[in-house]
């Protein structure tokens, strides 16, 4: 039977790649030789994923939430205005720790940037070389991101521009590339439509 079934599958295949009957033979060979259309640009930017795709909220604004840093002050979407934030989520206490590394590098490199900030939000507080705000968990639920650990390149206007995964999934340009797709996404968002 089985046999039977892959035959007859082979045999449809086969009569999808001929040609009408009622076809004439130049329209036939224009067809044959018809260039296939490119694929469509890519949706993501060096490091980042930026279309709905990937994260169902990228171009949406960022939800409300409330966290707190270690000094108590609390950090709400609107603490965020104005400035571009790559914003860093897990719900550990501590990123895996082939990721440490990578967040540390990014922390540097954010550092260097007068309009870029770093905040990382996870369920408990410890101490890192990065800023960091705790949530008891409805923030990050809130989110509700795909992966963990993940991080969201938030406008100054709080609008979600970037998505992304783990760090330690960077190719072997460490975070260059994410650095590299923050500049290139306020190229974009800054230039005239």
């Amino acid at each position: 039977m089985r046999t039977i079934l892959i035959l007859a599958l082979a045999t449809g295949l086969a009569a999808c790649e001929q040609p009408a009957p009622d076809m004439p033979p130049d329209v036939v060979a224009a067809e044959a030789t018809e260039p296939t259309a490119a694929p469509g640009p890519s949706a993501g930017i060096d490091g980042w994923e930026i279309d709905m795709t990937a994260y169902e909220r990228n171009g949406q604004a960022l939800t409300n939430f409330v966290v707190k840093e270690a000094d108590g002050t609390d950090i709400t979407p609107e603490s965020l205005r104005n400035r571009w934030t790559i914003l860093g989520v897990w719900p550990a206490d501590a990123p895996p720790p082939e990721e440490a590394n990578f967040l540390a590098a990014l922390s540097s490199a954010a550092d260097q940037d007068p309009d870029l900030d770093l905040l990382v939000i996870h369920a408990a507080q410890a101490s890192h070389p990065w800023p960091v705000a705790v949530d008891d968990g409805i923030a990050i639920a809130a989110l509700a991101l795909p992966a963990s650990p993940a991080y969201l390149l938030v406008g100054p206007d709080l609008t979600i521009e970037g998505y992304r995964g783990a760090l330690s999934a960077t190719p072997d340009d460490g975070i260059k590339s994410v650095i590299k797709g923050v500049a290139e996404i306020r190229k974009q968002i800054a230039a005239p439509q």
